[in-house]
């Protein structure tokens, strides 16, 4: 957000083609602290100042239209889609028919954890309204918790192997989630301070 203002700020300067500091413009005035030696802080009041918010001025502008569903429905769904998603579908179930007749058991019922744990936390995670992710890190910081405790048991075979590197993999990215969890709680408990 800080960039953008000092994007905008740069553009109402004239740019990198027309740049000029132009000392009757409110704003560039307001942000000029020392031009060529000397300090012109603090600025003028304001000349000209716009009209008080409570003034009605009789003119307001249209309310913006958004499309709703209704507006979306009204477009004309184009058949190959439809085609395509049934295809999606049906493929989609063939291989979940085949991996639930063609593989051992152990494997199934880790997949099936699997499954349900990635959609379970997709549910979670994009169902929490925005005011909640910050607070939602703590509980990351839990899951992720357990998730060293996990790959910290892997990490402790004898020989080496994929489940020892993957277990190394887990420990090192659920400790960075930890880490950064840490951090924002950190900043987010500082805020109620005093």
């Amino acid at each position: 957000m800080y960039s953008a203002g000092i994007v905008h700020l740069l553009e109402e300067m004239g740019g990198t083609e027309n740049y000029t500091i132009d000392m009757d413009n409110d704003v560039i005035r307001g942000a000029l602290v020392l031009k060529k030696g000397e300090i012109t802080w603090p600025p003028p009041k304001p000349k000209n100042p716009g009209p008080a918010y409570s003034v009605d001025t009789g003119s307001r502008p249209e309310k913006e239209v958004f499309k709703t569903k209704i507006h979306i429905e009204e477009k004309k769904r184009c058949p190959y889609l439809i085609g395509l998603k049934l295809v999606f579908i049906l493929a989609a179930a063939a291989g979940i028919i085949y991996v639930g007749t063609n593989v051992p058991k152990s494997f199934l019922s880790h997949f099936t954890v699997f499954v349900l744990a990635c959609f379970v936390g997709w549910q979670v995670i994009w169902n929490v309204t925005p005011a909640l992710h910050t607070p939602l890190m703590s509980v990351t910081n839990a899951i992720s918790g357990i998730i060293i405790i996990g790959g910290i048991l892997q990490i402790s075979q004898p020989e080496v192997n994929a489940t020892l590197i993957l277990g190394g993999i887990a420990v090192l990215l659920a400790a960075i989630n930890v880490t950064g969890g840490f951090l924002v709680t950190n900043r987010m408990l500082a805020m109620f301070r005093r």
